[in-house]
């Protein structure tokens, strides 16, 4: 899937600044809940641009297991999860021991460290319970950024045969301070999310995810992410390969002036390599909202709904590399 590195940063979390307004306490160290606001013409390419990267970034947090070689290789979008992956030739070394590990690993064809630990009810598969501890220590694998912290995995459900590739797993995942530095930026995400991957019928896979809060801080902006979910399927039997992506949530973002929920009324359906060619991603504020469009691959409409009648009020058009560049 074509997408920005976004972001939890656009997960709503790096995702573009999420903040919340307003007091009360806060949830897993998230800020408190803020309230919602009124979508209009003048706001509404950046309430949909941000909800657009917040549902594309959650999906990409069905990864964050890659550093043990758990990922399901289906399309990403966090910024967060894009750079925690490893061969998963390794996962054969490091799961004949049980348990296994502290054993670190050279971060490849740069400097610092992974160290991977766990303990397996039995030896060469998985089962309900097993555990793994994935630690970045200031890893550069060459990429310009540097990754540092910590995701620690619990295996919730598990079928087939992890080496030949085919099986369905299910994984509990909790982000301790997982930061990504750039030469321009630091993003550091914390949250829960629990990860389901499919790829028993590969090269179809199915990955979902889902959470209760997920926040993403950068040098401009601080996002959190709260009751999200999201579904993506990626069909490398057709030629070219097709993926669909299914999403909800609600977003705060400094960007904003308060929390949006997000959802897709109609799943987004593209080609691998290409942006949706259709799809419909709807944004509610405060008695209205904004639908984001998909009308083909290069060309989005933004719908929006001023005053929660149902009716549209105003249009706009872009392309998805202009929404995307706002």
């Amino acid at each position: 899937m074509k997408c920005s590195p976004l972001s939890l940063i656009a997960l709503s979390l790096l995702i573009a600044g999420c903040g919340g307004g307003g007091g009360g306490s806060t949830i897993n160290g998230a800020p408190p809940v803020g309230a919602s606001f009124p979508i209009n013409g003048s706001n509404g390419v950046a309430v949909t641009q941000l909800s657009w990267e917040a549902a594309v970034a959650s999906g990409g947090l069905t990864d964050l297991g890659g550093a043990a070689g758990l990922s399901g290789n289906a399309p990403s979008g966090s910024a967060i999860a894009e750079r925690a992956t490893r061969d998963e030739s390794l996962l054969y070394n490091v799961i004949s021991m049980v348990p296994f590990g502290p054993d670190v690993y050279p971060c490849e064809g740069g400097s610092g460290t992974v160290t991977l630990s766990g303990d397996l009810a039995d030896p060469f598969t998985f089962s309900p319970g097993d555990t793994f501890l994935i630690q970045y220590d200031l890893c550069d694998e060459g990429f310009g950024e540097v990754i540092d912290g910590t995701v620690s995995l619990t295996v919730s459900d598990f079928a087939g045969d992890i080496f030949v590739g085919a099986y369905l797993l299910g994984m509990d995942a909790n982000v301790d301070a997982l930061s990504v530095a750039t030469a321009s930026d630091t993003i550091v995400g914390n949250g829960d999310a629990a990860i389901t991957l499919d790829t028993i019928e590969t090269p179809y896979i199915e990955a979902s995810v889902s959470g209760q809060v997920m926040t993403q801080d950068s040098l401009s902006s601080s996002e959190t992410l709260r009751n999200y979910s999201s579904v993506q399927t990626f069909d490398g039997n057709l030629s070219p390969a097709v993926y669909t992506m299914d999403a909800s949530g609600t977003l705060e973002s400094s960007q904003l002036p308060g929390n949006v929920t997000y959802s897709t009324p109609t799943i987004f359906v593209g080609n691998e390599g290409e942006y949706p060619n259709t799809g419909v991603l709807l944004v509610r504020g405060e008695s209205s909202s904004a639908r984001l469009v998909a009308v083909d691959a290069t060309n989005v409409r933004i719908e929006i709904d001023n005053n929660g009648d149902g009716a549209t009020d105003e249009i706009i058009e872009l392309t998805w590399a202009e929404l995307e560049a706002s």
